[in-house]
């Protein structure tokens, strides 16, 4: 990779959709492990109008922290300080904070592929199954955009491609073990069974894979603590009545919170949570619906509302970009409207997820009917 060694900094640039990013850390892992992903991305120099200038300084045990300036010379530091796993959680922090600063974008949580130059978006949360069809989509002659962000310019309204590495389970003995994800292994752009199209296009459909019923009838976070405090927030959340919390028995302080579906405990818990935002390394919604990749998948025509309201849970970018000019919190409202807009005149389905063939030939026939 093009990295520089400049008095044991390590450093790189990027160009991720209207943003230019420079990465710069005295840990050359942290380095390695963004251009792992990010790599397609990469520049000889970043001078764009809209930069990003990250830092992370995570060596030093007594001074470690991920710092972003941005254009404006406006900052912002985290510190890692007492963090068991600094580098991958610095990483976790650059990248939220890059998504924070694309603005002529809306990304989707989506996958997409193209034929006849035209993007098919595959929405859908974790686990539903988006990047196994993809990958099944790029062996039937489909070429590959992204499996996991579809970037939606907000004026053109053309997907633009995002391919960072695939992720994909990887059932070895050693899985994760220098990967840094439990499970999964990455494939990068150039090693799929697909060109990368590295120009934009106009969107063919829309296709919501649809998980199915929730069927579990508990909701469960999983939540990393600080040291400092952690006890006042267990102490806190078992309090609740009806709460549970477990250890999970990792080198981080990981807890499984899991309380009954239905019973309106999950506002509450979300408060309690914010109390303690300072005490919270990570926080995270574990999946509480399994598909059934053994049915026969079916495709349903839906309104773009419909479509719209359920890309809304997933997005890729925080709430900053909800934020207007007048960093005025817009109102919920208006930013469905601009994504029900942006959707406008696209062709929107659900697909009922299941058996991965049967999914493929939907996805084909939709390409040739559209």
């Amino acid at each position: 990779m093009n990295m520089t060694n400049c008095s044991n900094n390590y450093q790189s640039s990027y160009r991720i959709l209207d943003l230019d990013v420079s990465l710069e850390s005295d840990s050359q892992e942290f380095v390695e492990l963004f251009d792992r992903d990010y790599g397609w991305f990469r520049v000889s120099s970043a001078n764009g109008r809209k930069r990003l200038n990250i830092s992370a300084r995570l060596r030093d045990p007594k001074d470690r922290f991920v710092q972003t300036t941005r254009t404006s010379n406006q900052q912002s530091t985290k510190s890692l300080l007492g963090h068991p796993s600094p580098v991958p959680y610095a990483l976790q922090w650059a990248v939220g904070a890059i998504f924070a600063g694309i603005e002529d974008f809306m990304v989707l949580h989506a996958g997409v592929v193209e034929r006849n130059g035209r993007a098919v978006i595959l929405a859908g949360p974790p686990g539903v199954g988006k990047t196994t069809l993809v990958l099944k989509l790029l062996e039937n002659g489909f070429t590959f955009f992204s499996d996991d962000f579809c970037p939606v310019h907000r004026v053109t309204r053309n997907i633009h491609p995002f391919p960072r590495s695939v992720w994909v389970v990887d059932n070895r003995a050693d899985k994760g073990v220098q990967t840094g994800r439990k499970g999964k292994s990455p494939i990068r752009p150039g090693q799929l069974q697909s060109t990368v199209l590295g120009v934009p296009c106009s969107p063919q459909c829309l296709v919501c894979l649809d998980q199915g019923r929730d069927t579990n009838p508990f909701c469960e976070l999983e939540i990393g603590l600080k040291q400092t405090g952690e006890g006042q927030v267990l102490k806190d959340l078992r309090r609740l009545e009806d709460v549970t919390v477990t250890n999970l028995g990792t080198d981080l302080s990981g807890w499984r919170i899991r309380y009954p579906a239905g019973r309106g405990l999950s506002p509450r818990i979300r408060e309690l949570l914010a109390t303690h935002k300072e005490r919270i390394w990570n926080m995270y919604r574990v999946d509480r619906t399994l598909p059934d990749f053994e049915k026969d998948p079916v495709l349903t025509p839906i309104p773009t509302h419909e479509a719209a309201f359920s890309l809304l849970r997933d997005l890729k970018q925080g709430p900053r970009f909800l934020r207007n000019v007048d960093d005025r919190l817009n109102a919920p409202g208006e930013f469905f409207m601009e994504l029900n807009t942006l959707l406008e005149g696209i062709p929107c389905y659900r697909l009922s997820v299941g058996r991965l063939e049967g999914m493929a030939e939907l996805i084909q026939q939709l390409t040739i009917e559209n």
